[in-house]
């Protein structure tokens, strides 16, 4: 793959909303002066430096600590460059009420690296036949040069069990394998639907065990093997939360939870019978929405009833012995999924011992008008569930233009904490 950079400022000419979240600060009149004064001067700064460079420019992140006022700005657009700004505070005898800084160091910031992507079968034997093809049986592995002590993510798409391609995720792998040093690999599996291996449960959760256990096993030359996560959306983080709690998946190919050391689930399902049940629906869904799933999991699943979706349910599993959790869901996300994410939470903080998980949920201020434009066109193609931009939108976010956008600062955080 050739290199690739980030060339594009990630707010475009004109457009105003922030990526960042400043944190709620209390105290009294004084210190909430003082801290207004600190953001008028610190504006002031970055407007002197944008227009001594006359670029425009894009702030991700400013280090704004009321105890410590030294100021590290990350990757401010100079020039077309992602730039590392230090201003040192500088106190004024002669103006005690106001805050000022001197310029430091100006250093590059992130920077995109060369990434290679490699392809390959995971399963030992594969039927070629139209119903079964070879490609359904392949990953994606994006890395970099030197790339053996990388941590590796094993992303899963998502598609509604019935579509949905590695090839997709090219951005993906930009973004958390060019800018941020992770190995991603990103696997197919046979899919609901005539062309691609008319899968039905367990179908879809075999072959994502045995891509893992063929990553465990070949990952090496591009990335530590012994720090292994697992990164879903949709379908895809169904399927990383089942084998990240019903142990007999793995066992199934020789491996346990304890291989797993972290898992982002991103807009999933947990407990698959509360999508059909109908009516005083637990999730408050309508006639309508259980009918569209009741249509899903009659081609995924074999049927609706409790005998078919019940065993196929991350939160029929939980247990103390599974590994961390990041649970995401988004606004307009597909109906129902913000109630599945959080009963899923809760269930499994009443564990004793309760083992890690976090809920977030993406806002629709955490995404930018052209993420949410892109989300749109794709929405449309799925006139289903054209309207749920939100379930588009949060993996497009993800996009090495705007390499420490929020989502992505979510996603990159968890990985580089566990």
């Amino acid at each position: 793959m050739k290199k690739d950079t980030c060339s594009e400022s990630p707010i475009k000419k004109g457009y105003s909303k922030t990526n960042h979240r400043i944190s709620k600060m209390e105290g009294n009149n004084s210190m909430k002066k003082k801290i207004s004064n600190t953001l008028l001067s610190l504006f002031i700064v970055i407007f002197y430096v944008s227009v001594s460079y006359a670029e425009q420019y894009n702030t991700d992140a400013v280090d704004l600590n009321p105890g410590n006022l030294n100021l590290t700005i990350k990757n401010m657009e100079i020039q077309g460059n992602p730039t590392d700004i230090q201003l040192t505070f500088a106190p004024n005898p002669a103006d005690p009420e106001n805050i000022y800084w001197k310029l430091g160091d100006i250093t590059p910031g992130l920077q995109m690296k060369t990434v290679y992507k490699d392809t390959f079968a995971y399963r030992e034997t594969i039927t070629t036949v139209e119903s079964d093809p070879l490609e359904r049986h392949q990953l994606d592995i994006y890395y970099t040069d030197n790339p053996t002590s990388n941590k590796v993510i094993m992303f899963v798409p998502g598609g509604a069990w019935r579509q949905g391609d590695k090839d997709s995720y090219e951005a993906l792998g930009k973004t958390l394998v060019g800018i941020h040093g992770f190995t991603l690999a990103v696997v197919n599996y046979r899919i609901s639907n005539d062309t691609g291996g008319n899968a039905v449960h367990p179908d879809h959760i075999q072959d994502v065990a045995s891509a893992f256990k063929w990553l465990k096993q070949n990952i090496a030359p591009y990335g530590d093997p012994d720090t292994f996560y697992l990164f879903g959306q949709s379908a895809g983080a169904h399927l990383v939360s089942l084998l990240a709690t019903d142990r007999k998946w793995l066992n199934a190919v020789g491996y346990d939870l304890s291989d797993i050391k972290g898992v982002i689930s991103m807009s999933a399902s947990y407990y698959l019978p509360d999508l059909v049940t109908y009516p005083d629906n637990p999730l408050g869904l309508s006639a309508d929405d259980t009918v569209v799933f009741k249509k899903l999991m009659l081609d995924a699943f074999g049927g609706w009833s409790d005998a078919d979706l019940v065993d196929p349910s991350p939160q029929s599993h939980i247990n103390p012995d599974q590994p961390p959790f990041l649970v995401i869901y988004s606004y307009n996300d597909i109906s129902g999924f913000g109630p599945e994410a959080e009963n899923f939470v809760k269930a499994v903080k009443t564990l004793d011992p309760a083992p890690e998980i976090a809920l977030r949920a993406i806002e629709f201020s955490d995404y930018t008008d052209e993420v949410w434009e892109t989300a749109v066109t794709q929405a449309s193609q799925e006139p289903v569930l054209a309207e749920f931009v939100g379930h588009w939108a949060e993996v497009i976010a993800i996009n090495p233009n705007e390499p420490t956008g929020y989502v992505t600062k979510l996603i990159v955080e968890f990985f580089q904490s566990h």
